[in-house]
């Protein structure tokens, strides 16, 4: 090989070296040249695969990021379809939440057909490629499912409506059925009474009235059932009390009060409704305690630190048409303390499952009786509630107290 066959960067480099002329002419330093220059060749050819690689691998990668592109572009578009679909079909939803159960139902189901009609109306009009034919199937599939799923909590969600608003008028119906106030003074009677609604209305009441002769009437209800139907029968039971006070002039017995309000019961909710209840004269000027029971716990009566409990017995208001109560009477003495309670006050449960037990009413009542109507009843309920916790109730709780002062 000789100079002009030379590589033109080593020729370069070798002028700038400007080697002697005896170097120049010699085999070796042919040779050696060769070497060099063979060298310099594949270098130039290395470079020059390097560079069109190169140029390969930025034609790719602009080709891939132009794709990618192009999909995120019809990920966007297909996201923000879906999400107006979503947007129209909840804006349906809420405008079917009147109306009955079944009538939601149906129109719910409506609105999930023009979901799927405005979603596949989307998808038509979309420039998608056709290789994401599966992916847009299954994302339709899922669209739909959503839909189904929507559509199953509109209907449950309504009907917790329904219930929450039944629960709502029961419990304002109660709340119309017992008195207003707290403490009530018949001197030398004094009457506290507590009423502690449950999370579900259960039909709870009490009511105190004076009576002649200075006499004092209580009565303690508790409606079996929960819900509207039960608000109603006792509101019934107290509107039959009311009545009976009313008729008589308040010159009448509890175990006749009771077969009054047995009778009304009876021929209202046909046994499918029934209330357990106690009704209690106090007559200080005779020194009389009169009680009749149907079928309700029976009261405690705490005399000089010792509890008993007042034995009446009678069938359940409502239970049979006929049903006649028989009255116990009890001699009272000052510092006597009465104490009428729903199931709900014993039932109550702690943490650990264990309930309050009339036992431990017993031990706190006999403790506080001395402390009159307003304090022993205090009492009761913060026993109850530390006993009990953060637990919710399982039913209604009522107590009422009386104290001769």
């Amino acid at each position: 090989m000789t100079s002009r066959n030379l590589d033109p960067v080593l020729a370069r480099q070798l002028k700038r070296l400007a080697l002697p002329a005896e170097l120049q002419g010699s085999a070796e330093w042919e040779r050696f040249l060769d070497s060099i220059n063979e060298h310099y060749v594949h270098m130039n050819d290395d470079r020059a695969l390097l560079s069109r690689s190169i140029e390969l691998s930025t034609q790719e990668m602009d080709g891939l990021r132009r794709r990618l592109e192009a999909q995120r572009d019809n990920s966007l578009s297909l996201i923000a379809g879906i999400g107006e679909s979503l947007g129209r079909f909840a804006s349906a939803l809420a405008d079917h939440t009147g109306g009955t159960p079944a009538a939601r139902a149906e129109l719910a189901s409506a609105a999930k057909v023009e979901l799927a009609r405005r979603f596949q109306a989307m998808l038509d009009g979309a420039a998608l490629s056709e290789d994401r034919g599966a992916e847009i199937t299954g994302i339709r599939d899922n669209l739909m499912k959503l839909a189904d799923q929507l559509v199953s909590l509109l209907t449950r969600t309504g009907e917790r409506v329904s219930v929450r608003k039944e629960l709502e008028v029961a419990r304002a119906v109660q709340q119309l059925l017992i008195p207003a106030q707290a403490v009530i003074d018949h001197p030398p009677l004094r009457f506290a009474g507590h009423f502690q609604p449950a999370e579900e209305c259960g039909g709870d009441w009490w009511t105190v009235a004076e009576l002649p002769g200075g006499r004092s009437l209580v009565v303690v209800g508790d409606v079996t059932g929960h819900g509207v139907s039960s608000a109603i029968i006792t509101g019934a039971a107290k509107a039959a009390c009311e009545l009976a006070l009313h008729v008589t002039g308040g010159d009448l017995t509890p175990d006749v009060l009771l077969e009054l309000m047995n009778a009304t019961l009876y021929r209202m909710a046909r046994r499918q409704i029934m209330m357990t209840s106690v009704a209690a004269v106090f007559d200080p000027a005779r020194r009389v305690l009169t009680v009749a029971n149907a079928g309700h716990p029976f009261p405690l009566l705490v005399r000089h630190h010792i509890t008993h409990p007042i034995l009446a017995e009678g069938p359940q208001l409502g239970d049979a048409p006929g049903a006649r109560y028989d009255a116990s009477q009890l001699e009272l003495h000052a510092g006597d303390v009465m104490v009428s309670f729903t199931d709900g006050a014993t039932e109550c449960e702690n943490d650990k499952g264990e309930r309050f037990t009339e036992r431990r009413l017993r031990t706190v009542i006999q403790r506080v009786a001395e402390t009159g109507a307003k304090g022993a009843c205090d009492a009761l309920v913060e026993a109850i509630g530390a006993f009990c916790g953060n637990q919710p109730l399982v039913d209604d709780l009522t107590l009422v107290v009386a104290s001769i002062e």
